[in-house]
Order: structure tokens, then sequence, then C-alpha cells
């Protein structure tokens, strides 16, 4: 399945694990009410990948599959490359890809220590892997350049002191602390672009924000998540479509800021 080059107009958008749950109802949304947006929706596994694109390219939408391994640095060197060949710039960049333990629920031999060093690395080190190689693409976008961090309240260190919240007692530990060093990661890319936010003027600076979308039912947790994921991808698309005058360095769901 081949890509057809993007007009100069059009947004380009990169989704990390975009064939299933939340990825995938962000590129169906983004592609349905933004017809001026190109998705690239990526995935480590080539046949549920190309079914994920297929779909939605039988409705007429503007979307390309590309295998993209996180924790691959081939696999993101390989992916830039194509990116850079196709398209030669990128605007939008939404990491979603992460795990959590319910990954190993079928692996009953990996280790405690196995089990943290694997979400660590898919959930944050990846992140900035990725991140950090697509900029290059990203400074070449003569657009609002946007970064999409797919992060959770249960990151929080605020609402996890809290004895009245509902994070509060959360037993996924790896997880959540994934979630909190992304938070970290994230604000480094924000203090590393708010002297071009600043000096742009002309509303086309950079946009990093942290995204939660809600306890979601996904694979990620096994389907036991409160929300559809129509609810999660929400936020996620506003933060990827607002202009000049949008904010940068939020930590939000759909219904409000989180504190750090």
């Amino acid at each position: 399945m081949t890509a057809t080059m993007a007009s100069p107009d059009t947004t380009i958008v990169l989704i990390t694990g975009a064939n299933q749950g939340i990825g995938f109802e962000i590129a169906k949304k983004l592609a349905t009410e933004h017809k001026d947006y190109h998705i690239i929706m990526t995935g480590r596994r080539k046949q549920p990948l190309e079914e994920a694109v297929s779909s939605l390219k039988s409705r007429g939408l503007s979307v390309e599959p590309l295998i993209l391994d996180v924790t691959s640095d081939a696999s993101i060197v390989a992916a830039v490359s194509h990116v850079s060949s196709t398209h030669g710039r990128l605007d939008v960049l939404i990491n979603n890809a992460g795990i959590s333990e319910h990954t190993f629920d079928n692996i009953p031999d990996i280790s405690p220590r196995q089990k943290w060093a694997i979400i660590l690395d898919t959930n944050v080190t990846s992140v900035a892997m990725v991140t950090d190689a697509f900029i290059p693409l990203m400074e070449k976008s003569a657009k609002v350049r946007r970064i999409v961090m797919m992060g959770s309240v249960m990151g929080s260190l605020t609402c996890r002191a809290d004895k009245g919240h509902h994070c509060h007692v959360d037993t996924y530990t790896a997880y959540c602390a994934s979630k909190t060093a992304l938070n970290m990661l994230s604000l480094h890319y924000v203090i590393r672009f708010e002297k071009a936010e600043g000096e742009d003027g002309d509303g086309k600076g950079w946009k990093v924000n942290v995204c939660c979308p809600g306890y979601c039912s996904t694979n990620l947790n096994k389907f036991q998540g409160l929300k559809s994921v129509e609810e999660g991808r929400v936020n996620a698309v506003r933060l990827a479509t607002m202009g000049g005058e949008g904010e940068t360095g939020s930590y939000s769901a759909k219904e409000g800021r989180i504190p750090w």
C-alpha cells in the first residue's frame, strides 16, 4: 500500500500505535473532520495496521500505513526516512503508543524487573527517541508544530498524593511511574521550544501538551475502562488541531486541566 504525496497546504500528522484503540479513533476523527489533514498511521505489525488503514481509506479518508516499532532505533530511522522522502516535513506528532502491566498477563515467566524495564522503555524512552528523531522534520514545517503526548491522570503526583482522589490507591505502579516520567519528558520539550514560541510572533511556534484520554476501554486495560474510545480521542484531536492561539505546556483531559 503506497502513500500519495500530500499537497503543501495539507497538515501531515503521524500517530504512533494507531492501528487500534484510541490511536485509531484519533486518526479517524482527524481525517473525518479535517479534510486538509493527512494521517500517517503507524504500528508494529503489518497486517493489523493495513487492515485499520484500509477501513478508513474505504471511507475516502486521507490516511496511510507506516510500520514503526517505537522500541527499535532502526525502525524509527526507517520511518523518519519514509516521511522525509514522501512528505518532506511533519506538522503534528501524536505519541500514542504505550503499554501497561496488562501487556504481560500471558507471559508468566517474566520478572518484575523486566516488566519495569519494558514499560519504561516503551512509555518514556521510546517517546523521547521518536520525538527527537522527528523534530528535524517538524522544524521544516511552516505551520504550527504540535506534539501531543498521550499521558494519564495516573501520572499526576498531586492526584496520587490526594487521599480523596481515585488515583491514590492505584496498583499499576510501573505504568503510573512511566506516565509521571512522561510528564517530565514533555516539559523538557515545552521548555526547549518556549523561546521559539515567543519569538515567532506569527502563530507558527511549537505546542507541546500532555493529554489524558481518561479511563477508556482499550486493550491497554483489557477493556475494563469506563469510557469509550470515542470519548478518549476528543482532547487529543483538539490539541492536534489548535492554532497559534492554543496553549502549550498543558496537562489536560476532556474535562479540563490536570494538576502536575
